[in-house]
């Protein structure tokens, strides 16, 4: 038995016809049913019943189809990942980013611009997962600098530096009744049906979010529950309906797809922090880390002025300087 034999029978059962399965393949029909034929002999029972109108699974061939779709969709995966770390392995610089982070920030843009221009062509190898992930990477020595949401690596190995506070807001599809200018008072949402985002890395009776919502007298009403902050915004944006934010949400949706509020009742925030390898990055990583913290001094310094118009929101400050 070869792969050959469990592709060519997963698609066979898949297109419902022997005729389709190969014309999807790219591949003669007779081979493609031969194939099949082989696979039935070597395992001794029938696995399609052949019909005027294609095939259809007998119970054992049901059996083999659930079992080998799983088995090859794990050899793909693994097999995109080797391929994956292959490109990876001749670059100088692992960097991980957290999801919709490089599309936020001009800081990080304008440091990797200004690397890119003064190193060789694909130094980088990108790493794009959660920051818990991340900091992972960062203990395993598979990443070698990142920049983290929400997380501060507790490690001998592992330096950091907070690159800034970020205030939650709330963001609002255009027609929904509360698409207004000015500050949401939380007593606005009670009974508003929020887009809620799921933290799985705690219970959810001590989610931060739940908590300063129950603090300020208010029960969270949950529409939906998404597990990314981007499909949190693609649900807002489809359901018409709200959710609650980091502030540098607005760097990242094109100007009125979303109505942003700020919330100054609400304490939470959300910290951005660089974080990088104490030892074993080689010459270009340590080139790159030069670069980023340059562009966190000046983004900092940006900070301190308060001159950027994206600092504040209908005149509250919702980005803050450590």
């Amino acid at each position: 038995m070869e792969l050959k034999h469990l592709r060519y029978f997963k698609t066979a059962v898949e297109e419902g016809s022997l005729q389709a399965a190969a014309a999807r393949l790219n591949v003669a029909q007779p081979a493609l049913s031969r194939r099949v034929r082989d696979l039935e002999a070597e395992l001794g029972c029938d696995l399609l019943v052949r019909e005027a109108r294609g095939v259809v699974t007998t119970r054992a061939g049901l059996a083999l189809y659930r079992d080998a779709a799983r088995l090859l969709g794990e050899l793909d995966q693994a097999i995109q990942h080797a391929r994956r770390l292959g490109l990876q392995q001749g670059r100088g610089i692992r960097m991980g980013l957290a999801p919709s982070i490089a599309r936020k920030y001009a800081f990080l843009s304008g440091a990797l611009e200004a690397f890119a221009h003064s190193e060789q062509e694909r130094a980088i190898a990108f790493i794009r997962a959660a920051s818990a992930d991340l900091v992972e990477g960062l203990r395993d020595g598979t990443i070698d600098l990142t920049l983290l949401y929400e997380q501060r690596p507790d490690s001998s190995q592992i330096a950091d530096r907070l690159v800034h506070r970020e205030s939650y807001v709330l963001a609002v599809h255009p027609q929904h009744p509360l698409a207004c200018s000015g500050a949401a008072d939380l007593a606005d949402l009670a009974g508003q049906p929020l887009i809620w985002l799921a933290r799985h890395d705690i219970p959810d009776h001590i989610n931060p979010m739940s908590l300063q919502l129950r603090r300020h007298g208010l029960e969270p009403m949950i529409g939906q529950v998404v597990d990314s902050p981007d499909e949190q915004i693609d649900i807002t944006l489809a359901s018409a309906g709200l959710c609650i934010t980091p502030a540098s949400t607005m760097l990242a949706i094109p100007p009125g797809k979303l109505k942003f509020r700020p919330l100054p009742r609400l304490d939470a925030t959300m910290d951005l922090t660089f974080s990088w390898r104490r030892e074993g990055m080689g010459e270009l990583a340590l080139g790159l880390r030069d670069h980023l913290h340059a562009a966190i001094d000046r983004h900092q310094a940006g900070l301190a002025t308060g001159a950027e118009p994206w600092m504040a929101l209908d005149g509250h400050t919702v980005f803050h300087r450590p």
